[in-house]
């Protein structure tokens, strides 16, 4: 048994490795980033990508969900590029808290607001990175997240149309700030009545009520707005909460976001 144990291997995501990267203020990140099995041998290939936050979690979730669906051909194949934070035992809450909240709140535990800034890093620094050094179909980008990150993925939707017209909110955060993002939202749709974009948005049904009940209004509110051109799916996970909704929410919002150019 103890020869057995000595010769056990680390167990490691297929197609998939880590990059360092800082920000401008001196954050260190990682980006985790996921090919499809084609990538090596189709040299003269493109692929959809997708930015998605929290990768010190969700990385093995989505890469699994991701295979899953390739196998079945329910998705095209793609490029996944997660977020996350390197150094030495990095406070994840802290580091996320602050860069996923697109307003400051005074009133919160921890230090918040810090959406603007990371959302111009994603923009000025990691996509012109991961897009120049990778095949990518710049036309087909989506961003994803989960809690604060749904809220981030909202946000970053609605203040970069150009560069994310796909969108997976999972139990984003919508009370946030006296529900902020909603505000944005009305403010979004008055100057771009026509916005043209693939909007997944889930919560889990055992959520705290209040939680379920601001992002079910939310949902409501956009499905019920004349906008010919947001295609919206609507999704409740049933029996699970906050973190146990992000695996049948996950593999959901893949399949409808890219549902347009499915193979």
């Amino acid at each position: 048994m103890a020869a057995e144990l000595n010769s056990t291997t680390t167990f490691e995501l297929p197609h998939t490795h880590k990059v360092a990267i800082k920000s401008p203020s001196g954050i260190a990140y990682e980006l985790v980033i996921s090919l499809p099995a084609s990538y090596k041998n189709s040299p003269n290939k493109r692929y959809p990508i997708v930015y998605y936050t929290d990768a010190q979690w969700d990385a093995p979730l989505l890469n699994s969900i991701y295979q899953d669906l390739a196998f079945d051909k329910a998705v095209p194949e793609l490029v996944m590029v997660g977020i996350t934070y390197s150094g030495v035992k990095p406070n994840y809450t802290a580091l996320r808290t602050k860069d996923l909240t697109p307003t400051k709140d005074e009133n919160f535990v921890r230090d918040s607001g810090g959406g603007e800034a990371f959302l111009t890093f994603i923009k000025e620094t990691i996509i012109p990175k991961v897009e120049s050094e990778y095949r990518i179909d710049t036309r087909q980008r989506a961003i994803a997240g989960w809690s604060f990150g749904g809220l981030f993925a909202l946000y970053a939707m609605y203040s970069e149309p150009e560069l994310f017209a796909r969108c997976i909110a999972v139990s984003p955060a919508i009370p946030w700030d006296n529900e902020y993002i909603s505000q944005l939202d009305d403010e979004f749709f008055k100057a771009n009545s026509k916005f043209s974009a693939r909007l997944f948005i889930s919560f889990g049904s055992n959520e705290a009520p209040a939680f379920v009940a601001s992002v079910s209004e939310f949902q409501n509110k956009i499905k019920n707005r004349k906008s010919t051109n947001l295609q919206l799916m609507n999704y409740g996970v049933e029996n699970m909460a906050h973190a146990g909704a992000k695996a049948s929410a996950y593999t959901q919002g893949l399949v409808w976001v890219w549902k347009d150019i499915q193979p």
